[in-house]
């Protein structure tokens, strides 16, 4: 992943057409890309290739989406071109409205901006397993769910490109996509694979032979490593996990002298920059007594090296398929040897060792092996041979309906979308380590507990850290936390809450990671934290994990509500032009607007910024909606402005979408309205409170700029009930089912994306821009 993004910054670097500051190792965009800061708000090409040509239209943002802090938030420009890069992990979590290492408040917006406007494009989709199949159920459950409004089908709903060396449309085929009638499909022809360079690596000698070693046999597969490998060159052995990957590496590195070969290991459970380390090892030229890699699955995608000699764990055929275009890539070997290690005689045992994989799949590629010599491109097109994707879990139409809520069940859990992300256990938690002074807690207040970046980030399988917690003991102590959402603090790993896509602190002294070996549960070793001096990234992205706090509101300035409410509608205008949305839509997003910090004006707002906090002309006004510094805490739990902002729009006549993307903005009231744990209770019983707002609370006359201003009124909270009420009202459920399917899940939250981006921009957390460019506005 880390490649195809320096790729793509690099590319357009080149053609002039990079939205943002790179910096290269070497001079012009050669070399290795040292930092990169994306400014997806940049209004005009740079001087370069592409404004030469008469190429019109704004610069292109590239984000990586790994998890942590980022340095843009690039959802806060919908408007304007961008390619974002990441994992199935990391980007289908987005598209099913769970997005892992997320902020949960982003989870609306982002799956809003990456279900519609977009292209997707799956690279290796013979490596995503359950992956695959939620990607095309994606392709036409949008389409079916992305109804036409007002006779303007706009925004145009996401498709998708997958691509594959090894492609069966098969794959695609699911209950809500017909991939025949749906899908076009593009490959190489005869006259392409004659062209002399394609050619070469079409033909590239490569002759196979089966391995006296056995899977699992560690000591006897790293001594047929060293005898096979040749001075100078390259010998890559792949191996299906992580476990045995590292134990053969252990064993070469007992065996090999300081003066012998290079010897690497790379696989996903490294940190970012550990990982690129490695990689970069990986990719120099070999030194005279060569290099040894130990790798997993990562170097079958995305990895360009070419080896002399290679050694694969029997896979499933697409895998190995991958693994095969390691050796002599570009046919610049006049002889090249792959081995193949089998699978154990024993049934039992080759059970044991055939995970992460169905020992069917394995038992096949066997077969298959067994009847070749060869694995150069053009044998292995004559090889026949049928692959399967055969997920245990199909995201089907209800399911992804059910996700556009993102409000948790009672006990405070979320759906769990892994099982449509990858199958068995091959799902993840991401994990960082801090230094945390004994018998403390982390705090969000001290640099021990700040939002990790995401080059502290390693992935690591869930059920792996669940019972690397359970492993406490008198030797080791470790200690973990995990962020709780809505108490805004940390709070200890338990094992049993442990599910994938969550992000957890650990204290380095509790061990776990070296930077050798990566995760490795087993060590006992300080972890060196990443110095966070090196990555706190410039711009955070002021999505507060706390249910309470109102980070845009501490926007560094005093203002009325007036005045930002102005500054919100016209950055709003000026997204909106890029979009031929219906005018009755329109206006409806502009009056969102105009209310959405109506309910700033609400007593409890307004105290939380006491008068002793304000300067002199600030105080005794009850219509701030911007402050310099920080904020008191609200004297009601749980208090939300937005709310408050809703409930007096609803009952001041807005429309249904209007007074929803109110309450939306801050992705904390969206399709339920209910009291949360730990609120302060009214004094009358039967009185109705939810989200710190009281059945009865009035809010005063507030000027909302632009020559509107709000009458004084007192809160309604009826909406908050089941069923109608007594004159016949619909429920706030009922109105917000209804949004959701008259404009689709999808774009009604793309609607949510406009109003928290016009909002955020004008709250100081981008600079927008003055001017318009034409731009498709697409990811």
């Amino acid at each position: 992943v880390e490649q195809t993004y320096e790729n793509v910054v690099r590319w357009l670097d080149r053609l002039g057409m990079l939205a943002g500051q790179a910096e290269w190792e070497q001079h012009g965009s050669n070399g290795r890309l040292l930092r990169y800061n994306p400014m997806p708000e940049q209004e005009q090409l740079p001087e370069g290739w592409a404004r030469q040509r008469g190429v019109k239209g704004a610069p292109i943002a590239v984000h990586l989406l790994m998890g942590g802090e980022e340095l843009t938030d690039w959802s806060l420009w919908p408007e304007r071109d961008a390619i974002l890069i990441g994992t199935q992990d990391m980007l289908l979590s987005r598209a099913l409205n769970r997005g892992y290492a997320a902020s949960r408040y982003r989870w609306p917006a982002e799956y809003g901006l990456v279900n519609t406007d977009a292209l997707w494009v799956f690279d290796e989709v013979q490596l995503m397993d359950a992956g695959a199949t939620t990607s095309a159920q994606l392709e036409g459950l949008r389409e079916q769910l992305h109804p036409t409004v007002s006779g303007v089908h706009v925004p145009a709903v996401a498709t998708s490109v997958w691509m594959s060396a090894t492609l069966d449309p098969n794959w695609l085929g699911t209950v809500n996509f017909d991939v025949q009638s749906q899908a076009r499909q593009f490959g190489l022809q005869n006259p392409d694979v004659q062209t002399p360079d394609l050619a070469k690596r079409y033909l590239a000698p490569k002759f196979l032979k089966k391995a006296k070693s056995r899977m699992g046999e560690t000591s006897e597969c790293a001594k047929e490593i060293l005898q096979a490998h040749r001075p100078g060159s390259l010998t890559l052995a792949i191996f299906n996990t992580v476990g045995r990957a590292r134990d053969v590496y252990s064993s070469l590195r007992r065996a090999i002298p300081a003066c012998g070969p290079r010897l690497i290991l790379l696989h996903s459970r490294f940190r970012p920059e550990d990982r690129e380390k490695q990689l970069r090892r990986l990719l120099e030229d070999p030194d005279p007594e060569g290099t040894i890699a130990l790798a997993t699955q990562v170097i079958e995608a995305g990895v360009d090296v070419s080896a002399l000699t290679l050694f694969t764990e029997v896979a499933p055929w697409q895998s190995l398929v991958q693994r095969f275009g390691r050796l002599n890539r570009r046919g610049e070997y006049d002889q090249s040897y792959a081995y193949w290690w089998a699978l154990p005689s024993d049934d039992a045992e080759a059970s044991n060792v055939a995970e992460p994989y169905e020992l069917e799949d394995l038992r096949q590629a066997e077969k298959a092996l067994l009847n070749l010599t060869s694995v150069s491109p053009a044998d292995l097109d004559k090889a026949q041979f049928t692959m399967r994707i055969e997920p245990g879990h199909v995201l089907r139409r209800r399911d992804f309906v059910d996700l556009f809520d993102t409000t948790p069940d009672l006990a405070g859990n979320d759906i769990d979308v892994s099982r449509f992300i990858r199958s068995g256990d091959e799902r993840d938690v991401q994990v960082f380590w801090r230094k945390v002074p004994p018998n403390a807690e982390p705090s969000r207040d001290e640099p021990s507990g700040a939002p990790p970046s995401r080059h502290e980030l390693c992935a690591v399988p869930f059920y792996e850290f669940r019972d690397f917690l359970s492993a406490r003991s008198s030797a080791r102590q470790v200690r973990a936390w995990r962020w709780d959402w809505l108490d805004g603090r940390w709070v200890k790993a338990v094992p049993d809450e442990v599910y994938p896509g969550q992000v957890y602190l650990v204290d380095s002294a509790s061990g776990g990671y070296s930077v050798e070996f990566g995760w490795d549960p087993k060590s006992k070793h300080t972890v060196p934290p990443v110095p966070l001096g090196s990555v706190v990234p410039e711009v955070q992205s002021q999505d507060s994990a706390e249910y309470d706090r109102d980070e845009w509101s501490e926007s560094g300035e005093w203002l009325r509500i007036a005045d930002h409410t102005d500054r919100v509608v016209q950055t709003l205008n000026s997204i909106l032009v890029h979009y031929q949305f219906p005018e009755d839509v329109r206006k409806d997003l502009l009056q969102a607007a105009r209310w959405h910090d109506r309910g700033k004006a609400h007593p409890v707002f307004q105290q939380a910024i006491p008068e002793e906090d304000r300067p002199p002309q600030w105080r005794g006004r009850n219509d701030l909606a911007k402050v310099k510094g920080r904020m008191r805490p609200y004297s009601r739990p749980h208090f939300r402005h937005e709310l408050a902002s809703a409930l007096a729009l609803l009952q001041a006549g807005g429309s249904d979408l209007a007074v929803y993307l109110v309450a939306a903005h801050h992705g904390k009231v969206r399709l339920s309205i209910r009291s949360l744990p730990g609120e302060k209770l009214p004094e009358e019983s039967a009185r109705l409170y939810a989200r710190g707002i009281w059945q009865g609370d009035s809010l005063p006359e507030t000027d909302l700029g632009g020559n509107e201003v709000a009458p004084a009124v007192s809160l309604k909270l009826d909406v908050m009930q089941l069923g109608r009420s007594s004159d016949g009202q619909p429920s706030w459920v009922e109105r917000v089912l209804k949004l959701r399917d008259k404009f689709g899940p999808c774009r009604l939250a793309f609607f949510e994306a406009l109003i928290r981006a016009a909002d955020r921009r004008a709250s100081g957390g981008a600079s927008a821009p003055a001017a318009t460019v034409e731009s498709t506005g697409g990811v």
